[in-house]
């Protein structure tokens, strides 16, 4: 039996007025899926860069965006009984989280616990799941190494930079001057990236142990070459021309380019860092954030929650908004 629903289309690719909201209706999860009711989807570049045409190996528009939900469960298709109806789960869906209900993957499905505030755990899913794979398991941030992160006042730049001074790390990093202030209080030092001060500063400090950066293109150059003689270089995202306003470009090339830099002489290695459900530690890496989310070591900021029928200016606000952290679209209350 469908149920209605309603959900979020990109219609076309190109500006906001693609995007709308259509009512409509979902069919029962078939073998293996289980219907999710969503609570709140995540929301981040990845959504602009859908809606744009830029994500990597993307769907064809017409389709429904949303990378990350938290939800209730509210039907088990054939096959399925590990939650049962009402169980509050997570899930990174890459699509299909700006719905009233989602059929998922039952494998993908992990359990929110108990006393987790829903609205973290959302960012947690993707956010700081990028950022922990980023800091921690690839780029293995020890005590008293120096970190350059690029946005860091932005949902995966923030929550590297925490991270990273959790594991004793001095914390560098890009962002608007209207942030410089919040970043400070926190014990990280801030730079404007457009004139370029980062680059000198960071070579008279002795150079950057690692650096994270989602832009990509030249700022992929650029922070190459502020590594130290061991350093390492983790791009990802390649957001640059969106923030900018540049026109298209391929991100490709620029991480052909990156890879190749491994193999020159010298102790600099390079990294493109891409999240997936698919990894054999993210289910464990996620529940640990929970525990550290619930535990008080970690706290999440949320620059803004939309409501789902404001999806048009959730887009337009992306790379305007004030604030340390994450966005996320509210689609139903839990």
């Amino acid at each position: 039996m469908s149920t209605p629903s309603r959900k979020v289309v990109i219609t076309a690719l190109g500006d906001v007025s693609n995007l709308s909201i259509i009512q409509t209706t979902i069919p029962d999860p078939p073998k293996d899926h289980v219907q999710v009711r969503t609570f709140y989807s995540g929301f981040s570049g990845t959504d602009i860069n859908m809606r744009l045409g830029r994500y990597p190996m993307q769907k064809k528009a017409p389709f429904t965006p949303g990378y990350s939900l938290v939800g209730r469960v509210a039907k088990n298709g054939p096959g399925c009984s590990q939650y049962h109806i009402g169980s509050v789960v997570a899930c990174l869906t890459v699509y299909d989280a700006q719905a009233d209900y989602a059929n998922l993957p039952q494998k993908y499905l992990i359990s929110v616990p108990e006393g987790t505030d829903l609205q973290q755990a959302t960012t947690l899913i993707a956010d700081w799941s990028t950022a922990y794979g980023l800091a921690i398991n690839s780029a293995k941030v020890k005590s008293g190494q120096k970190v350059f992160v690029h946005g860091i006042s932005g949902a995966v730049g923030y929550a590297s930079m925490i991270l990273c001074k959790q594991q004793g790390a001095k914390v560098y990093g890009t962002c608007s001057e209207k942030n410089f202030a919040a970043i400070e209080k926190l014990g990280a030092t801030p730079f404007t990236y457009a004139n370029k001060d980062w680059i000198q500063a960071m070579r008279d400090l002795g150079a950057a142990d690692v650096v994270l950066d989602p832009l990509g293109f030249e700022s992929w150059d650029e922070s190459y070459s502020i590594l130290s003689p061991a350093g390492h270089l983790l791009g990802y995202g390649g957001n640059l021309a969106t923030l900018t306003g540049q026109a298209d470009r391929s991100v490709l090339w620029p991480t052909v380019k990156l890879l190749a830099r491994n193999l020159s002489f010298g102790g600099k290695k390079t990294t493109f860092f891409y999240i997936t459900r698919d990894s054999k530690s993210f289910k464990s890496d996620l529940l640990k954030m929970f525990d550290m989310q619930r535990n008080g070591e970690i706290t999440v900021p949320i620059k803004k929650v939309f409501d789902m029928e404001d999806i048009r200016t959730a887009h337009e606000s992306w790379s305007k908004a004030s604030g340390l952290g994450s966005f996320l679209v509210k689609v139903s209350d839990p």
